[in-house]
């Protein structure tokens, strides 16, 4: 039976403001190869369960109630969290989280929608980063034991995931006797809020669900890895492995540690720029607790031009004031209270996080300097200046119909139930809650979108005459509005379109139908969806293979409303 636990919220709240019910799941999620099939286990959580069998219920529940539900992978776990300041509404969330941990049931073509569609999306946006792309880059050619396996892993990676992969990987670690629940909440008692959470848990059943097995079958050919225009060279990567704990220290002075390297090869070699080469810090941690200290030397150094900038690169390091210190979790994107479960769950399970100093006994920090390891790996120069993240995808995937898994009782045609066209389903907390669905529950819009929203609602000004009533005297007067042609804006995979204020009380009703997020649930996309920008609702979508045409889609999704009696309008 999974473990709840119950932790006592210590930060003070602002007078007069309550502490929201925030509740945290804890999976072991080792990253056994650079497969990513642990990243596609933590998409596929959040695609629906016997208990929520629609694919959007999370998306609906982050737009429309006063909710956050999200995860994030640290350190070979994953923390699957909600908050809310609702009880009834918290502990349904729970509820909706928990079911789709240990859901194991899932069709053939969800795998591949988010597999190949959503998850490969993703990947290649970040790949298109020239720093992310020779980071992983030297990841996948680190011989070392001490090497990362990328638990997000690749664009060409993720695609040879087979769905028993998956399923199996589910089994085996998120089972229900390996997770652990954190809660917390100011104004509630301990006892109360662990039996509330431990009933709606209970609910979700293992039932007798017939799984479906084998190697998805793509309709047509499956995603193909991204071309990328720009030909990378190989670097010689030196790289230092060094504990956790010495990484605060290290991130305080890593800006000096650049700068100061480049001075002392300049210096002391003699040399032209050609033998340069610039310092970073990995700091994520590996399987061992460690982090990677990387020297990418350029690629016209000789052997012993690299030799000598490794020597002076050691004594700048060992000069340093570099001490241990407890590494405490911190993620700036997640709720304090999310962080500080975090805090708690790693200081109360591993000693070498617990204050005010570890018990774990580490060698000075320049011991670990005295073992480096060489890589070589085809990196792009950082400074290029043709960089383009928002080159389209060369994919050939297609979304398929979505389809339902036949949970019955295994009777069933020769087939053994083949994929059938499923429905739009209720989202289940959308529903339950409906009286807690607003617009004013939004959330603000992805940073990456700001440049395009920000030309999306941009303004004209239009210079009136008018009169006055008791004077034929005209005044003039300026009236602020908003050009429709600025409404869509799209740059290569990324659109914004925003909404006009007439169709605002109507969106409640869009968001909440499956149909609206079907470019998303069918793969088309990355991430879609609705937010708040500068006091205007936008529409979105991130990595879209469809982007170009997304307002025509939008156009349509609101010319489906019928206003004032059944007419029905179209954005002008």
């Amino acid at each position: 039976m999974i473990n709840i636990r119950y932790v006592p919220h210590n930060a003070q709240s602002p007078e007069g403001s309550a502490s929201p019910f925030t509740g945290v799941f804890v999976v072991n999620t080792p990253a056994r190869d650079h497969s990513g099939v642990s990243h596609l286990a933590e998409h596929m959580c959040f695609r629906g369960s016997p208990y929520y069998p629609a694919d959007h219920e999370l998306f609906v529940a982050n737009a429309l109630l006063p909710l956050s539900i999200n995860a994030t992978t640290y350190a070979g776990c994953t923390y699957f969290y909600v908050q809310s300041y609702n009880k009834a509404l918290f502990t349904n969330a729970i509820q909706f989280l928990y079911s789709g941990l240990v859901n194991t049931h899932y069709s053939q073509c969800a795998f591949e929608a988010e597999r190949s569609g959503v998850l490969f999306n993703e990947l290649t946006l970040l790949e298109g980063n020239i720093d992310y792309a020779n980071n992983i880059a030297i990841r996948r050619n680190d011989t070392s034991p001490m090497a990362y396996q990328h638990a997000g892993g690749f664009s060409d990676s993720v695609l040879e995931i087979s769905f028993d992969d998956l399923i199996d990987y589910k089994k085996t670690w998120y089972d229900g006797d390996h997770i652990t629940l954190l809660v917390s909440g100011e104004d509630t008692d301990g006892n109360e809020i662990i039996s509330l959470c431990s009933q709606a848990i209970a609910e979700v059943g293992a039932g007798d669900f017939n799984t479906k097995s084998g190697d998805a079958m793509p309709r047509g050919n499956a995603a193909e890895e991204p071309a990328n225009t720009l030909k990378p060279t190989e670097n010689y990567v030196s790289t230092w492995w060094v504990p956790q704990e010495f990484t605060h220290d290290l991130l305080e002075v890593e800006s000096l540690i650049k700068s100061k390297i480049e001075s002392l090869v300049k210096e002391k070699l003699k040399s032209s720029s050609d033998a340069l080469g610039h310092f970073f810090i990995d700091d994520e941690v590996n399987h061992a607790g460690m982090i990677a200290l990387r020297f990418v030397h350029n690629t016209k150094a000789n052997a012993q031009a690299r030799r000598d900038a490794l020597e002076n690169v050691v004594s700048l390091l060992t000069d340093l004031n570099i001490e241990a210190k407890p590494r405490l979790f911190t993620d700036a994107k997640l709720p304090n209270a999310v962080q500080q479960l975090i805090r708690d769950f790693q200081q109360q399970t591993h000693s070498r996080y617990r204050e005010p100093h570890s018990p774990l006994k580490l060698s000075p920090f320049a011991d670990y300097l005295c073992s480096v390891h060489v890589c070589q790996a085809a990196m792009h120069e950082v400074d290029v200046k043709n960089k383009n993240p928002d080159t389209q995808i060369n994919s050939s995937w297609f979304p398929t119909a979505e389809v339902e898994i036949d949970y019955g009782d295994g009777d069933g045609d020769e087939n053994g139930g083949e994929d059938k066209v499923k429905p739009n389903t209720t989202a289940l907390l959308a529903t339950s809650f409906a009286s807690l669905l607003s617009l004013d529950n939004l959330p603000v819009l992805p940073r990456l979108l700001h440049k395009l929203a920000a030309l999306s609602v941009q303004t004209t000004q239009t210079i009136q005459f008018a009169q006055t009533a008791r004077s034929a005297q005209s005044v003039l007067s300026t009236q602020t509005i908003q050009n429709p042609e600025n409404r869509f804006q799209c740059i290569g995979n990324h659109w914004v379109y925003r909404v006009d204020t007439q169709f605002h009380h109507y969106l409640i009703d869009i968001v909440t139908g499956a149909s609206f997020w079907q470019p998303r649930t069918n793969g088309e996309c990355y991430a879609l969806g609705v937010a708040q920008f500068n006091g205007e609702i936008v529409i979105y979508g991130a990595q879209d293979k469809q982007a170009s045409v997304r307002d025509l889609w939008c156009e349509n999704t609101l010319a489906q409303i019928d206003i004032n009696a059944g007419v029905s309008h179209s954005p002008a």
